[in-house]
């Protein structure tokens, strides 16, 4: 039986994806299997470039496609299409924003909104410049946070990098940022491997296990990141400000467990704008031992105005009875 050559390809490409993503799922269970695929999932940029070479026919470069099925050793096949995914949803909310976007300037939240925990957390990423900003080059993650829970020796965890217990934010509380309706959600996916160093993705989206809240008329916040079957509500349930509705978990594209915050002007995650947030009620204080675990500058981290409070990078924050926010001397 002759068997079309292009049959012979798909399933030699199949097969060694299939191939690296066992080896990956091995692998990472070991410390030198982290620090390969670490390496591993570097080289995804000339596997990029020699895709490129080879459509345009640049001999010499396209001898570098062999490095694109390397980064199948951490990363499944479903995140390629989500990240194409994203780079057209990029485009989509530029050119639906005149290639303006919403601004710290020049955008007007419609709600209130509090934090999206209990507790004092760190700011790990995010805030409202482009200095500090979680992604700024992502339309819809431009005005993203990601908060963790950070000791004064600047550590997210004590106890084993390869437990997901072991950090200090998992498993706490996630409430509802202000009143709204919950729209959409996902809580069906376990937690991403942790060892860490490196960020995995065990589920076949970004985002993992995700609740997005309609508050407002293109006003809607997307929380990501929750622990598995922990979201105690359903689509079309009405939430009130503070609301327990999830634990923080370590779901999707991770490094270690993380509450993901934004605001955006849509339902979808990759075709909305990302809103600036100003969050009211709020206190904040430069977190101690912020500098042992980023090196990253921190300048202009909180801006207050009136009674809301534009937060960023390096802060400990925590939602307060007093209406506005407060820097520690």
């Amino acid at each position: 039986m002759n068997i079309p050559s292009w049959v012979i390809t798909a399933l030699l490409v199949v097969g060694a994806v299939l191939l690296c993503r066992g080896l990956g799922l091995v692998l990472r269970r070991s410390k030198a299997g982290s620090a390969i695929i670490a390496v591993c999932g570097k080289l995804v940029w000339l596997g990029v470039l020699g895709i490129v070479g080879a459509l345009i026919n640049i001999q010499i470069l396209s001898w570098f496609r062999v490095f694109w099925i390397l980064i199948f050793l951490q990363t499944p096949i479903s995140l390629l299409f989500q990240s194409l995914y994203q780079i057209i949803g990029n485009a989509f909310a530029n050119v639906s924003h005149k290639f303006k976007p919403p601004s710290k300037e020049g955008y007007a939240l419609k709600g209130s909104y509090i934090l999206p925990f209990t507790g004092k957390w760190t700011v790990m990423n995010g805030g409202s410049s482009k200095d500090l900003s979680h992604s700024w080059g992502i339309v819809s993650q431009r005005y993203a946070y990601d908060f963790v829970i950070v000791d004064d020796e600047g550590k997210t965890r004590s106890g084993n990098a390869r437990i997901v217990g072991s950090y200090y934010c998992y498993g706490k509380d996630i409430v509802a940022p202000a009143d709204g309706v919950v729209v959409s959600l996902r809580k069906k996916y376990k937690d991403s491997f942790v060892d860490g160093k490196n960020a995995y993705c065990d589920a076949p989206n970004l985002t993992g296990n995700f609740i997005v809240i309609k508050h407002n008329y293109d006003e809607y916040s997307f929380i990501a990141h929750i622990m598995k079957d922990s979201i105690t509500v359903k689509v079309g349930d009405e939430v009130k400000r503070g609301d327990v509705i999830a634990k923080c978990g370590n779901t999707g594209n991770s490094s270690e467990p993380h509450i993901h915050f934004q605001l955006q002007s849509g339902k979808s995650f990759f075709f909305s704008a990302g809103l600036p947030i100003a969050f009211s009620g709020i206190s904040a204080q430069e977190k101690a031992g912020y500098d042992l675990l980023d090196k990253r500058p921190c300048g202009g981290n909180l801006q207050v105005e009136g009674g809301i409070s534009y937060i960023g990078r390096g802060l400990e924050v925590e939602n307060a009875l007093s209406s506005s926010a407060t820097v520690a001397a």
